[in-house]
């Protein structure tokens, strides 16, 4: 083991999930090799070893210590700060937009991208990364119910509902783009579901 990982093990620890969770943005879990994370790093075997017995091991902390955190970060608090479901939600999608570059569209939604790979392969990562979807559900949801009991959501329309589906339509906007290539496809969509989400307001 290096002595920089000896001296602070918790820094070794998550710099070998992020570069971990970059590589497996880029190329998928299966196409993530151990041996380029060490290379990528600088650190040993035995530094690795300390922290992850296996590369399953650490596919799982990157998506619990890396890509549940990022969901939390990006989505679930500022959905809990939501005073104006319409307005808010809105403004969130515009930031979000704004704060993605143009190989971030490229490359997709980590969670999407883990989803579509690895949900039909191997139940362990299944469980854990529906857990992460119903996390943001249930946050958008209860956004769309809190606006309900105050008077600023249509009565007629299920939370639920409209959580699921506008949750599977960001998730679509960006599959499209990543296959096209293309901020349009993106910027185009994006204004749509804005639209929609205006439908809402009581």
């Amino acid at each position: 083991m290096s002595k920089a990982a000896v001296r602070n093990p918790d820094a070794t620890r998550q710099n070998i999930l992020q570069v971990a969770f970059e590589e497996i943005l880029l190329k998928g879990y299966q196409g993530l090799r151990v041996d380029e994370v060490l290379n990528k790093t600088g650190f040993t075997k035995g530094a690795f070893y300390h922290h992850f017995k296996s590369k399953k091991e650490l596919g799982h902390a990157v998506i619990d210590e890396v890509l549940k955190p990022w969901i939390h970060e990006r989505w679930i608090e500022p959905l809990k700060q939501v005073k104006d479901p319409i307005n808010d939600l809105i403004k969130m999608m515009n930031d979000s937009r704004a704060e993605i570059n143009i190989k971030e569209l490229h490359t997709g939604c980590p969670l999407n991208n883990l989803t579509h790979e690895m949900s039909p392969l191997d139940e362990s990562f299944r469980v854990r990364i529906v857990a992460i979807w119903e996390i943001w559900y249930e946050a958008l949801a209860e956004t769309f119910e809190r606006g309900q009991q105050t008077g600023q959501i249509r009565k007629d329309v299920n939370p639920h509902n409209i959580a699921r589906f506008l949750i599977a339509t960001i998730e679509g906007i960006i599959g499209q783009c990543k296959c096209y290539m293309s901020d349009q496809a993106f910027d185009e969509a994006g204004k749509c579901l804005q639209e929609y989400v205006k439908t809402l307001r009581a």
